[in-house]
Order: C-alpha cells, then structure tokens, then sequence
C-alpha cells in the first residue's frame, strides 16, 4: 500500500516536471499570438464583405477561401481527403415556420500539422466557421464573437505550432485545424464530420472547441474579467480536467469558470455547439466559451466590441493546453462509462406510435430506430428523428433537449424543465381513412437562435 502509494507520488511529480518543461519550450512560441494579428485577422472575416457567412451563401464561400488561403500562407498542409483543405457535403436545411426544407452545398476548413512521434494520435482544435447571414431587410450579421473570435484563435494556434515545427520543436501528435461548417444550423458540420471522419475517431485523443471567447459576460459584473467559461473538461476524462488546471497555472492563470460545466445547466451550453458531436462519440472535450451578450445574434456583433488583449489570453491558454496534450506520452486517459441501459427492440415496440395531448393540439410520434426509441418532429422525416436514451424499462430522456419521457399505460408522460404534460396513444386509424397532417412543434429550439433553449413558460 505504502510503496503503491510512493509510487504514484512520483510519477506524479514526474508528470509535472515533465508539463513544466514542455511549456516553458511553448511560451516562445506562444508570443506569436498577438491582439494585434487577431485583430487584423477579424476585421477581415467579420467584414461585410463575407455577408454574414450564411451557410452554403456566397458569404460562406469567401470565409473558407479565407481560411484555406491563410493555412496555405504559413504552409501548414491540407488535412482532407482530397488535399484542398476542404470537406465537401451537401446539408438539408430544415424548413421553418411551415416553409419546406432545403439542401445546400458547403463545406468543412481542415488543416493539419503532423505529429513528430505519434502521428497516428489527433488532437482536434475546432470553431464553426459559419453565422446567421442577413436579414430580410439587407442587414448583415457580422458575426465576430460567433464564432469569428474562435476562427481566428485556431488560426494563431495554428501560426504558433507551424513556427515550432520550423525550429524543430513540433508536437509528437498530430494537430487537426477544424472549422466545421452548419453549426447555426443544428451542429451540422461537426456531425458530418464526425459520421465521416477524415482521421479516425478512437485515435482522436481530444477535441478543444472554441466558441465565443471575444466578449466579457455581463453577468459577471463585480468579478475579474480575466477568465474563461470551461465546459466538459471532467465530464469523460479527469485527467484532461487536472491537465487543463495545471496548464493553466503554469501560463497564464487566468480564472477558469465552470458555472456552466453541469450538463443540467438550463442554458444547455454543453449541447449548443461542435464539441457535442465529438463527445457523443465518447472522445474527451474543453469547450472554451465567455458568454453571450447584448450583440448575441445580432448585427450589433462586430469586431470594434472585442476585447482583443483578452482574446490573446484566451487562445494563449487553448495554445498551451493543446501543446501539453499533444507532447506528453501518454493520451489523455478516458475515465470508465457507467453501464448503458439496454432495453430489447421487442419491449421498445410497445412505446411505438402517435401521442397526443388534449390540451395541446398537437402530436408526437415515438419510433423505434436503429435498436433505440426516437421521437420524430411532426412534419419531419425520420432521418430528423432525436434519439432517445433509456434510463430504465420505460423510462427515457432525449439528452440533447433535457427531455424526460416516461410510458405509463399507452400514456407518455412528458418533463421538460420541471413542466409535465401528459400524452395519449393515438389508436391507429382505419385502413383507407386519411389522417390530417398534425401541427408542427420544435423542440428545443426557437425561430431566432436554432441553439437555443426553448423560452420559459409564460406565467
């Protein structure tokens, strides 16, 4: 007992020792990473010219060839399939406000620098490169804090690893540039990246996804400005969250906030942006993020309102940590999942069919999926179904909306934020009667922001 636990006293101070001369190599390099680079950088890419970078717009078109012209500059190489920095797909658009859904064609921005030593192992930086576009009236949503603040860290990131290469000094893993597409749109582009991963997933070691880290929450009021909102750090991976604290201490010890970190949280941020595509897919994640604000998806978010000495702190520590990650030997360790609740496809039939509520004029229809229940937005076709997870023999969550569903006697009793409703199983109507089309309802989202949680009740 006594020596195992010497034993791990050591090889922590080693693990230490060895973080310490690691980043004391990085910090010249990260002096590279410049407000005033980011500032340049941003000015550019949140300009009018690039229309609001709606996706699949011309907008959109101009920000990739952005991004591709800069990696090429600093003569960090392509990291798709194809070696033209980009990953092309064709996206459905969902229709709103009865408006028939669409597709457009776009595509994710890859970059990478490859690994010294252990190449074959990813470290996966991410932003979306994407905004709102512009409004009916002509008004261009610029879009610099969302996510133009994150863009242009993860291109400093990248001058800042390149210079290191240069000198010898490059990462032993190999460091992926994502900036994925369609996220406005429902996390799109980091889904299809992660259904079609250009490197495979049980070698991607971590992915640290920047999302707005530009502004200063207003909320914060009396506190520090110097600090940055982390969400998901300890959820898959300790050790991830015990590097991420040191690293931090050893650079730029700035506050690190998790208020937001609980997967409960009613903002749902740990579901709102491309991390969550990773983690789905049980590969440990940060997502930096400091906050919405008053110019939240807006035309008000323009680059003259960023705190560009702040953002140079910020993608500092994301540099650092990244670096950490990358150069120690071992991967991050991924801690145990708890065992996953398995209910046969015979049982999940009986929940299967058309609910709804007398109270609330509409109807809910219950799939079975692909071995799982999924519920599927009236209107929508099944390849739009949200899944859901079993906590018991009959009792569900749809996790991404913070939905608990429960089926009680051909009933589903439905909780969403401590709000019940009750829904009754629709017999199935005769053969050769035509049923109307139910009213569409959204779950989880709202016609302003596709992100968001859906309103509060009016009381």
């Amino acid at each position: 007992m006594i020596k195992n636990i010497f034993s791990f006293i050591v090889i922590s101070l080693l693990t230490i020792n060895f973080s310490y001369s690691q980043l004391s190599k990085a910090k010249r390099f990260a002096k590279t990473i410049s407000a005033e680079d980011l500032s340049e950088h941003l000015y550019i890419y949140a300009s009018d010219e690039f229309e609001g970078r709606d996706t699949g717009k011309e907008g959109q078109k101009k920000a990739v060839e952005y991004l591709r012209n800069y990696y090429k500059s600093i003569g960090v190489e392509a990291g798709d399939l194809d070696g033209d920095y980009f990953q092309p797909m064709t996206l459905k658009m969902r229709g709103r406000r009865g408006n028939p859904g669409s597709t457009v064609d776009s595509e994710n921005v890859i970059a990478i620098i490859k690994g010294s030593e252990k190449p074959e192992e990813y470290v996966i930086l991410s932003a979306h490169l994407d905004h709102v576009g512009i409004d009916k009236d002509g008004e261009i949503y610029n879009g610099a804090d969302d996510d133009g603040s994150g863009t242009v860290a993860l291109l400093e990131i990248a001058q800042a690893f390149k210079k290191a290469v240069d000198k010898g000094k490059g990462p032993k893993r190999s460091i992926v540039f994502l900036h994925v597409t369609g996220e406005e749109k429902g996390l799109l582009g980091s889904k299809y990246y992660t259904d079609n991963p250009v490197y495979p997933l049980e070698n991607t070691v971590v992915n640290l996804n920047v999302d707005m880290i530009g502004r200063i929450d207003p909320t914060r009021e009396a506190e520090n400005d110097d600090y940055i909102y982390l969400i998901g750090s300890n959820h898959d991976s300790n050790d991830l969250h015990n590097l991420s604290e040191e690293t931090n201490k050893e650079t730029v010890n700035m506050t690190l906030d998790y208020r937001f970190n609980d997967k409960e949280d009613s903002n749902r941020f740990y579901y709102r942006s491309d991390h969550y595509n990773f983690a789905k897919n049980g590969i440990p994640i940060i997502f930096y993020f400091t906050g919405t604000h008053e110019d939240y998806h807006k035309i008000t978010d323009t680059p003259d309102k960023i705190e560009y000495d702040l953002l140079e702190r910020r993608s500092k520590l994301i540099f650092y940590t990244a670096w950490n990650i990358a150069n120690r030997d071992r991967r991050i360790i991924v801690d145990p999942k708890p065992e996953k609740v398995v209910v046969s496809v015979d049982d999940l039939k009986h929940f299967t069919g058309v609910y709804s509520n007398p109270q609330f004029p509409t109807e809910m229809k219950i799939i079975e999926l692909n071995g799982n229940l999924a519920m599927v937005p009236n209107g929508r076709s099944n390849d739009e179904a949200m899944e859901l997870s079993a906590l018991g023999d009959n009792k569900f969550k749809i996790t991404m909306a913070g939905i608990d569903i429960e089926f009680i006697d051909k009933k589903m009793k439905f909780n969403m934020g401590g709000r019940e409703m009750m829904f009754n199983l629709v017999p199935p109507p005769p053969i050769g009667d035509e049923v109307a089309e139910p009213m569409r309802v959204e779950l989880g989202v709202n016609d302003k922001d596709p992100k968001a949680p859906p309103p509060p009740e009016k009381k």
